[in-house]
């Protein structure tokens, strides 16, 4: 028996390809990624940084930084990793307490505490 192959129209590959990228996009690790990442900053950063990263009365004494500013928020993937993982000034790092991936969670979940920072009042 012989197998017969045709030629898909690029129009049709493009499309399989959109929709690919669509499904990957949405997959189920992504919003695990992002409830391992909560989850993991409720249980090691919250008591200091906050719920919303604003910092606590406790964060506040120990000048804990507001994970919401842009000071926080422009530092590079590799600069807050590296926080999280050593530790900086009064926060202990985490690393060999939390695995690598949920570091990364975390960092994905303080990224998402950037649009929450807005505090400035608003011009009406």
């Amino acid at each position: 028996m012989k197998l017969q192959t045709r030629k898909l129209p690029l129009a049709d590959v493009l499309t399989l390809a959109g929709l690919l990228i669509v499904v990957l996009a949405a997959s189920p690790a992504d919003s695990q990624d992002s409830a391992t990442g909560a989850g993991v900053y409720k249980s090691k950063c919250a008591t200091c940084h906050g719920q919303d990263g604003g910092g606590t009365a406790v964060g506040k004494s120990l000048k804990a930084a507001d994970l919401r500013s842009a000071e926080v928020q422009n530092k590079s993937d590799a600069e807050l990793t590296q926080s999280i993982s050593e530790g900086k000034g009064n926060m202990p790092g985490f690393k060999g307490n939390i695995i690598d991936e949920e570091i990364r969670a975390v960092l994905t979940h303080i990224r998402t505490l950037a649009a929450k920072g807005d505090s400035a009042p608003k011009k009406k």
